[in-house]
Order: C-alpha cells, then sequence, then structure tokens
C-alpha cells in the first residue's frame, strides 16, 4: 500500500478548495475535499490500495488510532475477493470481512470529519457514495481508579475518569434499569465536546429535564474542556459564589442522586460528573455517611456542621471579642490577652488577616507542590511553623495563631470541594465586618448570607430546601442520617415520590405550593 502526505511539502498557507457536503462517486474528488479540511495536519495518513478493480483508501489521524485494531483492518483489506464485481458486491465484502469492527456506512464529508477526530478510521472507495466507519479508537486516557477529592474509608472506590463512554458504563453498571435514559449531544464549535444527559425515567421530573435541555442547548462557545465549563454556562446565578450544581467525581454519589430523581450531567474529557438541583444540605453530606451506621453517621454530620460554622465565623468572632466585647471575657483571660497583645505593634484585624492570607498562599504553594514533597501535610506544618516563628518575632498574638490554624484545619472537614472554597472565601468579608463593627457586623453579614441562601433557587426547586422551605417529614436526611427502613420517600421538589407514597405531584405543582 502506499503513503499519502498531507502536509504537501513544506508549504505553510492553508489552501483554500471547494469542499463539497456529500460525498461523491469519484474517490479522488473526495479525497480533494478531505485533505482540504485537514491541511497542514501532517497527523492524517490516507493508505492506498485495491480490491480487484475498485481503487480504495484508507484514511485516520495517526495519533488517535489503535495500532493493533489498524494493523488487523489493513491486513483483511490486502486480502481482497475475486468474486467482487460490482458497488453492491464490494459494500457486501467489506460487510462481511469487516462484521466486528464495522461501526456504520455514512454519505456526508462532515460526518467522515468528525468519526477521523473520534479516532475512528474511514474506507472510502471509488465508485461508492459513502464512506465506510471502522473503529480504531485507541485507549488514550486513565484507567479507573480511586477519586481523588472524595475519598471515604468504606464504599466503593471507582471514581470517574476523563472518557464519557467509561462513565456512563460505570453508571450503568449499577443501576441495571431501561429506565435508566442517557440523551448525548455535542457542544462546543471547536472542540466539539460529548455531553451526556442522564435521568430516570419516571424518577426525574419532566419539567427539570427539560430545563436541563433547553439550557445546554443556549451554550454558545468554542470549546468545552471540562464540566466546569457547562457548570458555570447552566447555574440558576451565574454571578453567584455559591454552588447551584453539585459536582462528584463518584458514581455512587451519581447513581443515589438519580434515584432522587435528579438529573446528572456527564462531559467527555472531565472526570467530574454534574448533578441538578443541587441543594445547600447536599454540600455538607458525604457519601460515605451512606456507607457507616445510622448513628456514627449522624455523629460524623453533626461534627460537620460545627466544622462550618467554625470556619466561617471562628477568626472574626474572635477579632470581634477583642476589639469591641472584652467585658464578655473573665478578668483573668483579659488579663492575659492584653499582656500577650501589650507588644504588637499591629491592630488585630491586620494581624487576622496577614494570618489569612498566609495561610492562603501555603494551601496554593501545597496544592502545586508535586505529592512526593508532602503536598497538604506541607501547607499544615508551614502554617503552624509561620505562625510560631510570627509569635516569637512579636507580629502576630498567640491566640490568633491557634485560632487561624484551628479555622484552617476545619475547613478540610467540608466534603465537596467547591463548596470548601465558598465557605472559606466567605469568612473574609465577615472578618472585615467584624474588625469594623464588631459582633453586629457578624450578625448582619450571616443575616444577609442566609437570606441571599433562601432566596435562590436550583432548577426550580428552593436552594435551602427542606429546611426553608420547611418540610420537616423530609428531614430524616439533613441533619440526621435515618436508618435505610426508615427512608422511605424521597425529597419532594424534583422528583415523584416513592412507590410507597399515595400521591406523587408534578414538579409544577411543587413549585407553586413553595
Amino acid at each position: 500500500m502506499a503513503g499519502h502526505d498531507p502536509s504537501h511539502g513544506t508549504q505553510r498557507q492553508l489552501v483554500k478548495r471547494k469542499i463539497s457536503k456529500h460525498l461523491s462517486a469519484d474517490l479522488q474528488e473526495n479525497l480533494d475535499s478531505l485533505h482540504g479540511m485537514f491541511d497542514l495536519c501532517n497527523d492524517l495518513i490516507s493508505h492506498s490500495t485495491n480490491i480487484n478493480h475498485f481503487s480504495c483508501c484508507l484514511i485516520y489521524l495517526n495519533d488517535m488510532v489503535s495500532r493493533e485494531a489498524m494493523q488487523r483492518i489493513e491486513t483483511k483489506l490486502a486480502l481482497g475477493n475475486d468474486a467482487i464485481s460490482s458497488q453492491g458486491d464490494i459494500s457486501k465484502f467489506i460487510y462481511q470481512r469487516f462484521a466486528y469492527s464495522l461501526l456504520m456506512e455514512v454519505n456526508s464529508l462532515e460526518t467522515v470529519s468528525e468519526h477521523l477526530l473520534e479516532g475512528n478510521a474511514v474506507l472510502m472507495v471509488n465508485e461508492v457514495e459513502s464512506a465506510f466507519i471502522f473503529n480504531t479508537k485507541a485507549d488514550l486516557g486513565r484507567h479507573i481508579s480511586t477519586p481523588e477529592t472524595e475519598q471515604t474509608v468504606r464504599g466503593p472506590k471507582e471514581g470517574f475518569v476523563e472518557d464519557l463512554q467509561k462513565n456512563v458504563m460505570m453508571i450503568r453498571k449499577k443501576l441495571k434499569t431501561s429506565a435508566l435514559k442517557v440523551e448525548n449531544s455535542t457542544i462546543g464549535k471547536q472542540s466539539k465536546t460529548k455531553i451526556s444527559v442522564i435521568y430516570i425515567h419516571g424518577k426525574a421530573s419532566h419539567e427539570v429535564v427539560e430545563e436541563v435541555h433547553h439550557r445546554l442547548s443556549q451554550i454558545q462557545t468554542d470549546s468545552i474542556l471540562d464540566s466546569h465549563y457547562v457548570e458555570s454556562m447552566i447555574k440558576d446565578q451565574p454571578r453567584s459564589p455559591v454552588p447551584t450544581v453539585y459536582s462528584t467525581e463518584r458514581p455512587d454519589h451519581v447513581c443515589g442522586s438519580l434515584l432522587d430523581g435528579k438529573v446528572a450531567i456527564l462531559v467527555d474529557g472531565s472526570p467530574f460528573a454534574l448533578t441538578v438541583p443541587a441543594l445547600f444540605v447536599e454540600f455538607l453530606h458525604s457519601s460515605e455517611d451512606y456507607y457507616d451506621g445510622a448513628f456514627a453517621a449522624t455523629i460524623i454530620r453533626w461534627i460537620r456542621f460545627l466544622g462550618l460554622f467554625v470556619t466561617l465565623i471562628l477568626p472574626a468572632f474572635y477579632v470581634a471579642l477583642v476589639s469591641f466585647h472584652q467585658d464578655l471575657l473573665q478578668s483573668p483571660f483579659i488579663i492575659r490577652i492584653a499582656a500577650n497583645r501589650e507588644a504588637l505593634p499591629y491592630p488585630v484585624l491586620l494581624e487576622a488577616l496577614f494570618m489569612y492570607l498566609t495561610f492562603e498562599l501555603l494551601r496554593e504553594a501545597g496544592l502545586r507542590m508535586p505529592k512526593p514533597f508532602g503536598g497538604p501535610i506541607v501547607t499544615i506544618l508551614g502554617l503552624v511553623l509561620i505562625g510560631q516563628a510570627a509569635v516569637q518575632a512579636g507580629i502576630v498574638g498567640p491566640i490568633l495563631a491557634i485560632v487561624v490554624s484551628v479555622t484552617a484545619l476545619t475547613s478540610f472537614i467540608l466534603p465537596n470541594y467547591v463548596f470548601h472554597q465558598t465557605i472559606r472565601f466567605s469568612g473574609l468579608p465577615l472578618l472585615l465586618l467584624a474588625g469594623l463593627f464588631g459582633f453586629m457586623g457578624i450578625i448582619v453579614g450571616l443575616m444577609f448570607g442566609l437570606t441571599y441562601l433562601v432566596s435562590i433557587r436550583s432548577f426550580g426547586t428552593p436552594y435551602f430546601f427542606p429546611v426553608s422551605p420547611a418540610r420537616m417529614e423530609r428531614w430524616k436526611d439533613v441533619f440526621v442520617r435515618a436508618p435505610w427502613w426508615a427512608m422511605d420517600s424521597r425529597p419532594i421538589g424534583f422528583g415523584t415520590k416513592s412507590s410507597s407514597d399515595t400521591e406523587a405531584p408534578s414538579f409544577k405543582k411543587e413549585k407553586d405550593e413553595i
């Protein structure tokens, strides 16, 4: 077989050619159109061969295909068949000879281009107005491994990878039902990224599914390289710092959300899946809550809520206490604080901002640091060592160093990374309000924050549901984790009820009630 060089020597300018949308019976015309689309693409390989008196050309992108698959196809093409004498005979020969690797037969040049970019090989035959697509994709992604950001002691150890097909497979492996629907689409003018919308028919609200498709169809961008691109374009409040779309790399979490009546969005090339609607309480729950006993999971959940408040208000509470409300402390404690702060040159608010900035710098350094050097462990140790050195140098007080260190540790209790970032940075405006107005500033800041959280929605569902609007019968999986035998229904607002419920109100009806 002869090789073809698509680079056309050392020419560096694109060659403008008239490209036909449909394949013709002339093989050379089809090749000219295809090479015009992939001009200056040196990895486009075309091998010419003959099957009896029919001229053929096998085309593929060299870095995208499996070598073993290409070798099998080229070997079978070289064998030929003497009985081939017509267009129908050669099509029959290809279907019989490549039954296991042949995907489809297409007649559009644009479809041929899409399959080439996906890693498939294309066979074009002279006198045939169609092309044959072979499955030759190379497995370029990483294998299924343990989730990096949502690790658990008990429960499944599988995590999503960057391959959309593998991710859908992991979900179907857990939910073996024909009611699980997978609807595919493509977004991105240049990247042409595949996206799958997954839901369980009969459990997910039809209105939510339609809203997801509507928002995805409104996305106009050149490329989608990660699920965060989609998340930022479909969330209810585009400028909101609060996440209203849940992202996870755990298939078991996605399956649980699908059973709750939610809709999942998977993006090719991203190991993080999106689920909607997202509720505030969901970001404080961990997958491990459902693999431990009800009592232990409930206690851990309360500890997590405590960690949320410590991360959010502890530095602000200390600054307000020292600056404005010393009368609330006992005399020995006030004397000790005054003695420690006597030689310090700066106000406590500036000291807190300095320690806050130091922690963020160390945290970023720890995230970018190679794992053999310690990563997050180096961040914590660095914070402790720098805090101790700052105390000894007389820059900050020892109690403030303890407060910031405790806050840094408790921030890692929050299980969701995006929510962790939001809470961590939300403590900064509270810190400023506390330094300027004391406890009143903290209270006003918390009231404004709570009012905002209660007012927003996620795909039509109140963000603070089922706390506000209150549905106490749905609190079995909010502040506590009830035993499995007691959780006989799903939260109202984004799906239908379970079979044990007597009535299944629609999504629209529930929104009207709210």
